[in-house]
């Protein structure tokens, strides 16, 4: 086994944790680990929720940190506290992986006042012990297997009202579009509509963001929507009538234009989003059976055939598309929303979901040679645009899993 030396960081001058270097306090370091704890409790507040993810986000180094505190190295680490056998301890690790994430954390639970002593030890002391690894640094092989993935990159495709379909990376359409007035600008990144005069025929244009893509669009009432990879957006070039209804399939965030006399409404399968001007989320792909809205801002109805139910901001509606019950709950906005904003962020999501969210933004398939490797949990910050390798050996770093890439196909041994 080898030692590696790590160093332990905040953001400049956070007044959060009362320091002014980037280096971390011993004072600092405690906090920190109290959060972790809380984490693995499940009893952590939103503030330190929110603490545990500026600090998570800060610098790469400290999500590496967490990922190894909640991994199987870590663990077994804790478990040699309690002095198991190498066979005691192999029996508690199959009864995690055979089991749910709830139960993950139940054991974890468990052995929690032997896993804080050897976290505060880490944090203090300033080492992490590795495997067979001499560094953070990626494996050549992984690195070079995974350039073939496609990297996350604006990227759509419009379908005009006749059929047209238009690159939206190609230059010369795009100029095509505003000398046409139907845009005001157009580029890679954004599509934004002029609002012109009400036409008597509407006319529909459909978005389509392929996997590995994403796109800004902004409509002609000035509602600007986030879309994300593999989703479709249908609405009329121009809003006629009572409302302001579009379509959607996928997932998209939407900062809608009041307007108190149009309420703005994103149908998606046979559930309607009413709002007036308001900031949310809405996820609802064809291969999914729940329908998840999440409000960050204002007040939205959601409904399902005539009956509803009103969110305020914080609250998310889970509607099953099998059973068309509806559940509301609580959540933090930003682990369903972070990636309007460039972030990928799971917490204690099962590895299966995790790669299949993975696979839409990098635009890859998944193998499993271990079948049981699917329900271990996994929590994840990292910016969207990370380099795919990186992301790959955050999850390795944990001990639990190992990967491999053959063409677009990632394989979990």
């Amino acid at each position: 086994m080898k030692k590696v030396a790590f160093s332990y960081y905040t953001k400049r001058g956070s007044s959060r944790f009362g320091i002014k270097s980037t280096k971390m306090t011993l004072k600092t370091r405690e906090y920190i680990v109290q959060l972790i704890v809380r984490q693995v409790q499940g009893i952590l507040d939103d503030e330190g929720q929110r603490e545990l993810l500026e600090w998570r986000e800060s610098f790469p180094e400290n999500e590496v940190l967490f990922q190894r505190m909640t991994s199987r190295v870590h663990f077994e680490e804790s478990l040699k506290v309690c002095e198991m056998t190498n066979e005691e301890m192999e029996n508690e690790w199959k009864l995690i992986r055979g089991k749910t994430i709830g139960s993950y954390r139940l054991v974890l639970k468990r052995l929690l006042p032997y896993a804080a002593i050897l976290v505060v030890a880490l944090l203090v002391g300033g080492i992490w012990v590795l495997g067979e690894r001499d560094s953070l640094l990626p494996d050549d092989s992984l690195v070079a297997k995974a350039h073939r993935v496609k990297k996350i990159e604006p990227q759509a495709i419009l379908v005009m009202g006749d059929g047209t379909t238009i690159n939206l990376k190609d230059s010369v359409s795009l100029a095509a579009l505003v000398s046409m007035k139907m845009a005001l600008s157009a580029d890679e990144d954004v599509l934004t509509y002029t609002k012109g005069s009400v036409d008597t025929v509407i006319e529909y244009h459909t978005m389509k963001i392929p996997r590995g893509g994403e796109y800004v669009l902004v409509l002609s009432d000035g509602t600007t929507v986030y879309l994300n990879a593999e989703s479709e957006l249908m609405y009329p070039i121009k809003f006629r009538g009572n409302d302001r209804r579009v379509f959607l399939k996928g997932e998209a965030y939407f900062d809608v234009k009041r307007d108190t006399s149009k309420p703005f409404i994103v149908e998606a399968n046979s559930l309607d989003v009413r709002v007036l001007g308001t900031e949310f989320g809405v996820r609802a792909y064809q291969d999914e059976t729940c329908i998840r809205t999440t409000l960050k801002k204002g007040k939205v109805s959601v409904e399902n055939k005539g009956s509803g139910i009103v969110l305020t901001p914080g609250m998310q509606a889970s509607f099953d598309k099998e059973t068309s019950k509806m559940d509301v709950q609580e959540v933090n906005v930003n682990l369903f929303l972070a990636w309007k904003d460039g972030r990928l962020v799971f917490d204690n999501c099962s590895l299966e979901n995790i790669l299949k969210d993975l696979g839409k933004w990098y635009d890859f398939d998944v193998r499993y040679e271990r079948e049981d490797a699917r329900l271990i949990p996994f929590s994840l910050n990292i910016k969207k645009h990370d380099a795919f390798a990186e992301v790959l050996h955050l999850l390795e770093d944990t001990g639990c899993v190992e990967f491999d890439i053959e063409d677009n196909i990632v394989i979990v041994k």
